[in-house]
């Protein structure tokens, strides 16, 4: 990654030679680091942390992301009217979308011209950013999260002194040690560690408080919302007003060095854990016998980062975790009633509604929503009540269908998440015993892949799609039909898939 050789002081030499040739700054660089921590090193360069802020020299940065990032496999130029000469950083990149910083170092707005220049990579669209900021007027000040060593230019109103600026540039409100989120931005400058690795220890801190640095929005911590979204980079915000306050905190379900995002391709193993490590009883007893996952309900996609891609579902997962399952929707039973925050009740918590829970698969009575069968908030309140089978008790075998359980038919239900990248769940009902296949074609009729082929017992159903061939190897972006196959239905829904 060039951009991280660029971070480093010295790239390939002995530990013996970094220590003598040390600066007199405090800061070696992550290279530097993986000397001795390879693993753990190799894990952040596949996360999203290097990429918040990328330098560029005149070029694309092709190199200087994973190859399995949204840039470069979308490689998009800047916006209309700019150059790579004309840009000097890129805000993201990793997923999600991208920004721009000029040659001047402010960030690239719309203005009133409504110029198109955000680029949404899970749409593949350009959208405005800033409308009431003309270009060349948003200054770059989110160096404390998005770079290393970040040092604030506090009177850049009042000098005209550039050295507070990074590389001279007045748009840049503060200079840094290197652009992205590296080793020593958690875990403190790294000289005297280097010098003496056994005599000085580096900073530890796996507390949710200190993810929360980052990870927030709101100066009191309340959670931001905006447009019937939740604002991204509010986990900490949610986590805070969540049942696992009290609980488990960040690091206890995510490894900080791993991605997330790409966990599935990723080194690393960015989600440690599972709900039903914690949940084992609500997690097998479940009148959807086994579909959607826990986080299809309790973490659904109510936060927003660059798309929504429905109604009820943005492209980030909120960290709430608690439903509310009266039945009422986000406009009254979620958000304040000027939208700018979730309600919180009298012991600080917050619960995420119905529609944002139910409605990423099932419809609302206008018809948004998923794919999946239209259900009333009235109904799916009552289908909500004691789901888990513990406010009544359970049958002593659990996921065992009784009677009015067994679904009236055959049905393919749909795919979920739809779209998404790479992998979405395809979900179908089974009336009785009966061979089934559930493939994946192109829009040109082409067999992609089988996924099942087998005796399926009556009951809900699912098939897991990773967005791969028969091969095993990754499909390009595109939409695809999810197609049920037995002996009386031949049903098939579109997927699109979104690298």
């Amino acid at each position: 990654m060039k951009n991280l050789k660029r971070a480093s002081w010295t790239m390939g030499l002995g530990l013996a030679m970094l220590v003598l040739a040390l600066p007199a700054a405090a800061y070696v660089g992550s290279d530097t680091c993986g000397g001795c921590h390879p693993g753990l090193h190799a894990q952040w360069v596949d996360s999203g942390h290097p990429y918040k802020l990328t330098e560029l020299f005149g070029a694309a940065p092709v190199d200087d992301f994973p190859a399995f990032s949204y840039y470069p496999n979308d490689a998009v130029d800047p916006p209309d009217g700019y150059t790579w000469d004309d840009v000097t950083f890129t805000i993201g990149g990793y997923g999600w979308k991208m920004r721009w910083i000029d040659d001047q170092g402010y960030i690239v707005t719309s203005g009133a011209a409504e110029a198109l220049v955000q680029y949404n990579f899970e749409t593949q669209t350009w959208a405005t950013y800033h409308t009431g900021d003309e270009p060349g007027t948003k200054p770059y000040n989110c160096g404390g999260c998005h770079t290393t060593g970040w040092v604030a230019d506090e009177d850049w109103a009042d000098d005209n002194d550039l050295s507070d600026n990074q590389n001279g540039l007045p748009g840049m409100h503060g200079t840094f040690f290197a652009g992205g989120v590296h080793c020593e931005q958690c875990h403190g400058e790294g000289d005297d560690h280097v010098n003496d690795p056994y005599g000085v220890e580096m900073m530890v801190d796996d507390s949710s408080e200190f993810c929360g640095q980052c990870h927030t929005r709101d100066a009191e911590n309340h959670i931001a919302a905006s447009g019937g979204f939740i604002r991204h980079h509010e986990q900490f915000d949610e986590w805070l007003h969540s049942p696992h306050v009290n609980g488990p905190g960040c690091n206890t379900c995510h490894d900080p060095h791993s991605s997330v995002k790409f966990d599935d391709v990723a080194q690393g193993t960015g989600t440690l854990t599972t709900c039903a490590e914690c949940h084992p009883d609500e997690a097998e007893h479940s009148e959807h016998n086994g579909f959607p996952e826990c986080t299809d309900c309790h973490m659904p996609m109510a936060s927003k980062s660059a798309v929504a891609f429905q109604p009820y579902q943005g492209d980030i997962m909120t960290h709430i975790f608690a439903i509310n399952i009266a039945p009422v929707g986000r406009t009254d039973g979620m958000f304040t009633e000027d939208g700018g925050f979730v309600q919180e009740d009298a012991e600080g918590q917050s619960k995420v509604t119905l529609d944002f829970a139910c409605y990423g698969c099932h419809q609302d009575e206008s018809g948004a929503g998923g794919t999946f069968s239209m259900k009333t908030l009235v109904e799916l309140s009552d289908m909500a009540t004691n789901i888990h089978g513990t406010s009544t008790g359970i049958d002593d075998q659990p996921g065992e269908l009784v009677e009015d359980q067994v679904p009236a038919s055959t049905v393919l239900l749909g795919a979920y998440p739809n779209p998404f990248n790479p992998n979405t769940r395809i979900a179908f009902e089974v009336d009785r015993e009966q061979r089934l296949s559930i493939e994946v074609y192109d829009m040109a009729g082409r067999l992609v892949r089988q996924l099942a082929d087998q005796v399926f017992t009556p009951g809900m159903h699912s098939a897991d799609w990773r967005g791969v061939d028969q091969r095993g190897q990754n499909v390009p972006s595109g939409t695809y039909l999810a197609t049920l196959r037995g002996e009386n239905i031949v049903a098939s829904q579109k997927m699109m898939l979104v690298r």
